[in-house]
């Protein structure tokens, strides 16, 4: 693993919680130089390089992480409580990119309830002159989101740094690049399997990363303006609406993870899908699909132990996981 990499500052970010780490980033970017604005709900530091970086600082977990794991190279990290890569493993990346490109700097906090920080930030009345918007809000190592940004010459300029561009359905850009009038990208920030127990962050796709926006940052270019009327499958659509308009009714529910040493069965018949399974405490078991990062409830299914008996629910095992209807699920799909 890069030896160059932080890793006590990285453990730093992961374990606090979003107050204590928002006093952390303020007190660390005024020890670098920044003038920064602490409001309820965004801390914003102003930079010299017209590239707004914006990042969240909550995770869906309930608990603080307490227990750090790495794969024997320590490229990989996991948590018990869940690592809450999404998002502090973008928060990491800023304070790495402001490093050699002093771009202004955005953190937002309660993205995961519906991006309130970002809200609070587009009514602040703060305008950066920037040339466009980065967000470090994104799982896996190449993928690059535009939500409702049509610019396709600013699409352009990002692929060519090596991003595919990929759907999404909500980050905190969303709401503050339409206000800006300025073009905006979510960027993957290494991390995988957000919003579950088992999600990990990959350290290398992680810092590869921060060396492409780093390099993104310091390429000369103009102004990428928003330009609306993106169409994402519904019946050709091109009114201005925000995406969220057409986002599943996605909420949170506390499951546990079916583990690997019971099964599950579809109308008393054993099934063996390769799908990671949940389970309520009523009972009901749920399907994991990645691609709509949901767990979907799988009608006639129960779990059982390896004995035959039902399994049981336990509080102690159990997670906060997004869940959608199987109609939800198809909707969400049909939109990629």
């Amino acid at each position: 693993m890069n030896q160059k990499l932080d890793y006590q500052l990285l453990e730093k970010i992961l374990r606090q919680t979003q107050p204590e780490l928002k006093q952390m980033l303020n007190s660390r970017l005024k020890e670098q130089g920044y003038q920064t604005t602490v409001e309820c709900g965004y801390l914003y530091a102003p930079g010299d390089v017209p590239v707004l970086l914006v990042a969240h600082l909550d995770t869906v977990h309930r608990q603080p992480v307490q227990i750090i794991c790495y794969s024997e190279n320590r490229r990989i990290a996991m948590s018990p409580q869940g690592i809450g890569g999404d998002d502090r493993a973008g928060v990491f990346m800023i304070l790495q990119i402001i490093k050699k490109a002093r771009c202004h700097v955005l953190f937002c906090e309660d993205e995961e309830i519906g991006g309130k920080g970002a809200e609070q930030f587009a009514k602040s009345g703060i305008k950066p002159q920037v040339n466009y918007l980065v967000e470090l809000d994104r799982r896996g190592r190449n993928d690059a989101v535009f939500y409702g940004c049509a610019n396709q010459e600013f699409i352009q300029f990002v692929e060519g740094f090596g991003f595919q561009e990929e759907f999404g359905t909500f980050s905190d850009i969303s709401i503050i690049a339409p206000q800006l009038e300025t073009a905006a990208v979510n960027i993957s920030a290494g991390y995988y399997y957000e919003h579950s127990p088992r999600e990990y962050i990959d350290l290398v796709h992680m810092m590869n990363n921060v060396q492409r926006v780093i390099k993104m940052a310091q390429t000369d270019c103009g102004h990428f303006r928003y330009v609306w009327g993106r169409s994402f499958g519904f019946g050709g659509w091109q009114e201005r609406l925000p995406l969220w308009d057409f986002t599943p009714e996605e909420k949170v529910q506390d499951l546990m993870e079916v583990p690997t040493e019971a099964y599950v069965k579809v109308n008393g018949q054993v099934v063996e899908n390769g799908l990671l399974h949940y389970m309520d405490k009523s009972g009901n078991v749920y399907d994991y699909l990645d691609e709509v990062g949901a767990a979907v409830l799988a009608e006639h299914t129960k779990a059982y132990t390896l004995d035959d008996q039902p399994l049981e629910f336990s509080e102690h095992l159990a997670e906060p996981v997004e869940v959608m209807t199987l109609e939800e699920a198809f909707r969400f799909l049909n939109a990629i």
